[in-house]
């Protein structure tokens, strides 16, 4: 099958913080779960540069804000080789191949009879770059924000997203838009069933400090960020050109097209993205995975509310896998879940030093103590494969925490099985130690290539231990390989 992927864009009014770590080592992990598989996948990530907040924060440095943009927009970038992602495109929403297709996005809208101007005023919340119902609010503050919108005034031109309340009901309910989890499901439908009102989609070049793309022949107007921002997922593959190859084959060809984002933005994705495709008369995606936010000491992790973990400080103290492995098994996919140092040293002890480690270091123990080749063999092909299958079903289903529990249910029993047939003892048994053995390679190799898609330069050593990393897994029964020690995976930690 054919995927597109991407994460959300984030804003570049500051450098990244480890909520959207998560996220992208999610798509990540995905990506290389459906590549394991031999799915052909595409995976976009990026930076929203076109909001008000980013001309916030560049004044308050006193630089402008292109040197901003520029400066932040690296961060994100070298996110790429810090957590070891494997994105194949990195859009900002400053390139002129973004700005082309917003321009063009607007056009087909437009032309759609789908756009208007009128006068309006309402509630703004600059962190959200969105419009609030006073009803929306709490105690008078942005929900998402916990601060006072600001009342605004102005001539703004619309979308006509009541157009498309019924189609947009009818899809999320048949499915053919899925959105992840159903707790979010059933808040966008509850959305639309109140009733679809049009939206602002531009802003006075005054109020938007002249910055952002402006509107097709109106230059005194600029594109609402959200309008331009939802558009990267298409502008990343080229839309503004009738002939792209990429659009063709990545939006147009792919059989699941899907968001991976944070729950705070779901309905920017599940309700406003998917209108504007249907005005302009596109493809829609396939489904959206909204995840729930990481916390600090159950304060959400923001850079408006300044609670944050600078993922380049925490990486100097911990290996991307160690960083990967725990916020996909700590982290609920659905919900909001606590980071702490104090819990990824457990998580690292208890899991990776004593588990995954500490199995390796056993079983290249016995090999070098055996000093002999050891033939791989199994007897137990129907388990793996059980094991196999609940690991890409709860895999392909986002259940991250869940595929790792599998895997350690397999070290596990790999543990259980050593301790049971003590092969130690059976050394002079050739036959039954070979027996053993091999089943042990066999079984650890299956949990390396599980592994690959969590933690891939974990699983590429394993396969470098056991002889295996050239040798595809169905070639890998009566293979004959020598095992010697190595240094431990992952040394214990003092708290």
């Amino acid at each position: 099958m054919r995927y597109y992927i991407t994460t959300a864009i984030p804003y570049v009014n500051a450098k990244p913080h480890l909520g959207f770590v998560l996220e992208i080592i999610q798509t990540d992990a995905y990506k290389r779960f459906l590549e394991l598989r031999k799915d052909e996948v595409y995976f976009v990530t990026g930076t929203d540069e076109n909001s008000l907040k980013n001309v916030i924060s560049a004044r308050e440095k006193n630089i402008s804000p292109q040197e901003l943009v520029d400066q932040n927009s690296r961060y994100f970038q070298d996110l790429k080789e810090l957590f070891n992602l494997s994105n194949d495109d990195f859009i900002r929403t400053t390139e002129e191949r973004h700005k082309k297709g917003v321009v063009k996005l607007w056009k087909k809208v437009f032309d759609s009879g789908d756009i208007y101007k009128k006068e309006y005023e309402g509630l703004y919340c600059v962190g959200c770059e969105a419009f609030y119902k006073p009803e929306e609010l709490i105690n008078g503050l942005c929900p998402e924000h916990k601060t006072k919108p600001e009342l605004i005034k102005e001539e703004n031109y619309f979308f006509k997203l009541s157009n498309y309340q019924k189609e947009l009901e009818e899809m999320i309910v048949s499915g053919r838009l899925k959105i992840i989890p159903e707790k979010r499901e059933n808040e966008v439908l509850s959305f639309i069933r109140q009733g679809l009102e049009d939206f602002s989609i531009s802003r006075s070049r005054k109020r938007a400090k002249n910055w952002g793309i402006s509107v097709p022949n109106d230059d005194s107007q600029i594109i609402y960020v959200w309008f331009d921002a939802l558009i990267n997922y298409i502008t990343a593959l080229g839309f503004y050109n009738e002939e792209s190859e990429l659009f063709n084959t990545w939006w147009n060809k792919s059989d699941k097209i899907i968001h991976f984002i944070g729950k705070g933005i779901t309905r920017f994705h599940a309700i406003y993205w998917p209108a504007m495709l249907l005005s302009a008369k596109l493809r829609l995606p396939t489904t959206i995975f909204a995840h729930g936010y990481l916390s600090i000491n159950g304060q959400k992790i923001s850079k408006s509310l300044g609670e944050t973990i600078d993922p380049f400080e925490i990486s100097k103290k911990y290996d991307s896998d160690i960083i990967r492995y725990f916020l996909l098994r700590e982290i609920s996919p659905f919900e909001d879940g606590d980071f702490s140092e104090s819990r990824l040293k457990e998580r690292y002890n208890s899991d990776l030093a004593q588990g995954i480690g500490n199995l390796v270091s056993r079983i290249l123990a016995l090999g070098e103590q055996y000093g002999k080749q050891i033939m791989i063999q199994s007897s137990i092909s129907d388990l793996i494969t059980k094991y196999w299958d609940d690991y890409n079903r709860q895999m392909e289903e986002f259940h991250f925490n869940d595929s790792l529990v599998t895997i350690w249910n397999l070290i596990s029993y790999c543990d259980k099985y050593i301790s049971d047939r003590k092969p130690w003892e059976k050394m002079d048994d050739e036959k039954e130690f070979q027996k053993i053995l091999g089943e042990l390679i066999y079984i650890l190799g299956n949990i390396a290539l599980m592994l690959s898609s969590v933690m891939p330069k974990t699983s590429e050593k394993i396969l470098r231990f056991l002889k295996l990393q050239e040798i595809s897994k169905e070639n890998w029964l009566s293979q004959k390989v020598v095992l010697k020690k190595q240094s431990a995976l992952f040394p214990r930690l003092d708290n």
